[in-house]
């Protein structure tokens, strides 16, 4: 089942530019957000104008259809970029991606330990360089926040670069699911033919010799599972970094250091607000959507940022998997999804891109000496199979 929201396409893209304009003037008037006085990279405190209806139908309108499952989300995007020709489905990449990757890492730290735990004592080794691999690539692979609207990707020429990176992003996760069941099914006939460690040292019988082999094997799957993966996340820091290179572009406004003020404040109210019951709202702001996002927004100008996350909880309450998100998503991305539309609301060639694209060579790193590791020790294996029958396994890597 997924939840139907206003897409930006329905608009059509010179009636959304029009319907963009109309709700700038409505809302702020002709000087906007912001004035001549700014302090610590916000803006200072001004009056509100009213609410206005037009607001969450906009953010709604940047808000992807929500799936309960990430890789039919990503699959439904892929398949709407192919026909796109006024960026309204190519903004949605990198939310999409984003929430398939964090999917995808839960999942792939859940089958490295289940295999680490299969292998024996003589190959606890390779098994902490597994677990030295994953946890590098964890903590070095965080997708990007990027933010920008349809039409900076049109006037910059990106519409099409982009179509070819999704595409070929596709590509990398369909090799990696067929590398992960690989894995995942050896991993299975294992347990089945040898059963779960007990502790236990057998001797040195062709049984143990052929449980050796299959673990060997199990390494090698595993090897390229993680090889995969970084090829994955690889390829989609070089989709970002052809979407920073219009940073450089005249008519570009970047305000990735303005978002990223905003981030480490909300992320550091996020830490010191842990285990703080949710305070009770005024009725006045959860009237509606409309309502409630004014509120957000002039909590957010007037930077009491643990508020505006205590917000965010109640409204998600209030308006389950709405424009405020689910439980599941990161309350400060919402808060800084809102605070980019907010802020730019009438107006085009904004962008955003928070967070770098990660060091990844410490894991290449690893996956090399694994690499290495994982040769030597089918090559010691394999050696006296040879002599008495054909191996198990394949030692190509």
């Amino acid at each position: 089942m997924r939840t139907e929201t206003v897409t930006a396409t329905a608009l059509g893209s010179t009636g959304f530019r029009y319907f963009y304009s109309v709700c700038f003037f409505r809302l702020f008037g002709p000087t906007g957000l912001q004035d001549d006085c700014e302090t610590e990279g916000f803006p200072e405190i001004q009056p509100s104008p009213p609410p206005s209806p037009f607001l969450s139908a906009i953010l709604a309108a940047f808000q992807p259809v929500a799936y309960d499952n990430e890789e039919d989300a990503w699959r439904c995007h892929v398949n709407q970029m192919l026909s796109d020709t006024d960026g309204s489905s190519a903004v949605y990449t990198f939310h999409v991606f984003s929430r398939l990757f964090q999917n995808i890492q839960r999942k792939f730290g859940s089958i490295t330990h289940s295999a680490v735990r299969f292998l024996g004592e003589r190959l606890q080794r390779m098994g902490n360089q597994f677990l030295s691999s994953l946890e590098v690539m964890t903590s070095h692979s965080n997708c990007p926040t990027v933010l920008l609207d349809a039409e900076t990707l049109l006037s910059c020429g990106l519409l099409e670069t982009l179509k070819f990176s999704v595409l070929e992003l596709q590509e990398h996760l369909d090799t990696y699911n067929g590398k992960r069941e690989a894995a995942e099914q050896w991993l299975e006939n294992c347990r089945k033919t040898f059963g779960d460690k007990d502790g236990c040292q057998r001797g040195n019988t062709q049984a143990q010799h052929m449980e050796n082999l299959a673990e060997l094997e199990l390494c090698r799957r595993l090897y390229k599972l993680h090889f995969q993966l970084l090829l994955l996340f690889q390829a989609y820091c070089k989709l970002i970094s052809r979407v920073e290179t219009i940073k450089r572009e005249a008519e570009v406004t970047n305000m990735s250091d303005e978002l990223a003020l905003l981030e480490g404040c909300l992320k550091e109210a996020e830490t010191g607000s842990e285990g703080q019951e949710v305070i009770c709202l005024s009725d006045d702001t959860q009237t509606n959507t409309e309502t409630a996002i004014q509120s957000l927004v002039e909590t957010l100008r007037a930077r009491d940022f643990t508020s505006a996350l205590n917000q965010v909880k109640v409204f998600r309450s209030l308006w389950p998997s709405d424009i405020f998100g689910s439980d599941a998503d990161d309350a400060v991305q919402t808060l800084l999804h809102i605070y980019f539309r907010h802020h730019t609301l009438g107006q085009t060639g904004c962008l955003a891109v928070l967070g770098g694209s990660g060091d990844l060579s410490q894991a290449s790193r690893r996956l090399m000496e694994l690499n290495l590791q994982i040769r030597q020790a089918l090559s010691q294996e394999q050696g006296p199979a040879r002599l008495t029958r054909p191996s198990m396994v394949s030692v190509g890597l």
